[in-house]
């Protein structure tokens, strides 16, 4: 099983913090695969390998919810590991396995191929030598229409970060402990950032690191920042050498496409210019005008022949879901609001009642076949209908613009979450395991939720579909009252049984409704 040395890395020394990653979802992976005339493996039955899995916090929830496919993680750090094995055992999960391996070791006599293989958070991190070997691995390993996921630091963004990484290395070298470490690094930041009343473009920038090495968190800071290695790359220089290990650029596996409400005219229309030419050229361009800190690549074998262009025909075979609300706009269109920022305005009436379809269905995606079919239903005597095939192609070219700015996002499959509290609730067997052991929980929409306070993670172990609201009103109320939970009203504890028990009512249903919208609900 071992071919890594027996000796302990910085990841044993200060564990890297758990967590899952929503843009390496097999699902995004396979969408975008798709739209570029790819015929990628169906994620219900497919092999997946990950790079520096860690604890295989990010594995395990993929393999929670696919078990039909079979997924491998690997990882030299080996403290990691021996949590995610506790947690794959104690979940019961038999179509996932963690094994301590070099990654310069990998290869296809051991692991064989795979459908996708994932490294997130591992290229730049790594000596050249390992990044070598991840390309070849990914060349090696990969099925004839398998897709590669490879993250890492980008230039020009992450010049920034070099500056402030110049000096809380040599700042902090003079310390031992890592601790002293972290704090003598934010403490140089700080320093520098306060340094003069009037700041110019040297500590505005340290200022801005500043303010991010504080939001960081310790450990992620420690090995991100404070590492050894972490080498930037400029878009062109990373596919440069995917090309070298006979791979090709997919696409990106979060839309990255400019905003055009962000930029100029003449940014946009020089953007416009480039799109009939090389791609690689105009998506490094679209860097330099974003200012790109970090890419997140999709490769794929170099032989496959890909669409020049996101294919628009591919949508009507997809699912939508968008989290967003009608708000009152201009009399003429309709203004769409995400809760974490971003609008969408259209005056055209099938795609105003598509998106209010797709945005009354979240968390829930729903394919965009039944969008279709519902909104033209419900326009029927309202508006002058074209043909199906026009409506269809209509809508696919409004649902693909919206998707490649980022405000809805497109799956080729629909995910086991609810839209509705049911009379017998339930989170799944994954959620309630981590909400018994720490205040994050991972949703059905691959993504850390944090439970802010001891009722609701006390509430989210009783949902195992067992019992419905009134069974969990009295049992949490039983756990204020035996003081196993302790609530603070106007600075007292509650000891008042009718107040507690009006108490945990309201709350049960406020967090119900909260861990609905979270995708923390299923069915």
């Amino acid at each position: 099983m071992n071919t890594a040395e027996d000796s302990t890395t910085a990841y044993d020394e200060v564990l890297y913090p758990p967590a899952v990653h929503i843009h390496t979802h097999i699902d995004r992976l396979a969408t975008v695969g798709k739209l570029r005339g790819l015929h990628p493996a169906p994620i219900d039955r497919c092999r997946v390998l990950e790079l520096g899995c860690g604890a295989g916090t990010n594995l395990i929830s993929m393999a929670f919810n696919f078990p039909e496919s079979t997924f491998i993680g690997i990882d030299i750090a080996h403290r990691p590991l021996i949590a995610g094995e506790e947690a794959i055992k104690e979940l019961g999960l038999k179509n996932i396995g963690l094994q301590r391996f070099d990654l310069c070791q990998a290869n296809k006599e051991r692991f064989g191929y795979f459908d996708y293989i994932i490294a997130h958070g591992v290229y730049s991190w790594v000596p050249e030598p390992v990044r070598e070997r991840i390309l070849a691995g990914c060349r090696e390993m990969l099925n004839a229409q398998g897709i590669a996921y490879i993250s890492y630091n980008a230039y020009p963004g992450n010049h920034l970060r070099d500056l402030a990484r110049g000096i809380i290395r040599f700042h902090a070298a003079h310390f031992k402990s890592p601790t002293e470490k972290i704090q003598q690094a934010r403490g140089i930041l700080q320093f520098l950032a306060e340094s003069t009343p009037e700041p110019d473009a040297y500590i505005t920038a340290l200022r801005a690191e500043f303010e991010r090495a504080v939001r960081y968190k310790d450990e992620a800071f420690y090995h991100d920042d404070l590492g050894e290695v972490s080498q930037s790359f400029y878009f062109h220089e990373f596919i440069r050498n995917a090309e070298r290990h006979g791979l090709q650029f997919l696409g990106e596996a979060t839309p990255n496409e400019v905003d055009p409400e962000k930029v100029t005219t003449e940014v946009l229309n020089k953007l416009k210019e480039l799109e009939g030419g090389s791609e690689i050229l105009r998506e490094q361009y679209k860097d330099f005008v974003l200012g790109c800190p970090f890419r997140r690549n999709l490769l794929c074998h170099r032989e496959v022949g890909l669409a020049p262009r996101r294919l628009q025909r591919v949508v009507n075979e997809l699912y939508v879901a968008c989290e967003a609300s009608p708000v009152e706009g201009k009399t003429d269109s309709t203004v769409f609001r995400r809760p974490a920022g971003g609008e969408l305005e259209s005056g055209y009436p099938l795609m105003v009642a598509a998106l209010k379809c797709i945005c009354s269905e979240w968390p829930c995606a729903i394919s965009v076949a039944t969008v279709l079919e519902r909104v033209r239903a419900s326009l029927v005597g309202a508006i002058p209908l074209t043909s199906q095939e026009e409506d269809a192609a209509a809508l696919a070219d409004g649902l693909l613009s919206a998707y490649e700015r980022g405000f809805l996002q497109l799956q080729v499959g629909p995910r086991a979450v609810v839209n509705e509290i049911s009379s017998r609730p339930m989170s799944s067997a994954l959620a309630r395991y981590q909400s018994k052991r720490g205040d994050l929980a991972t949703s059905q929409l691959h993504k850390f939720v944090r439970l802010e306070d001891p009722l609701t993670r006390r509430m989210m172990q009783l949902l195992d579909g067992s019992r419905d609201q009134e069974s969990i009103v009295f049992e949490l109320s039983e756990s204020i009252r035996s003081g196993q939970i302790d609530i603070y009203q106007n600075g007292a504890r509650m000891t008042d049984p009718v107040s507690i028990f009006a108490f945990v009512r309201r709350r049960v249903l406020e967090i119900s409704q909260a861990l609905l919208k979270e995708g923390l609900l299923v069915r």
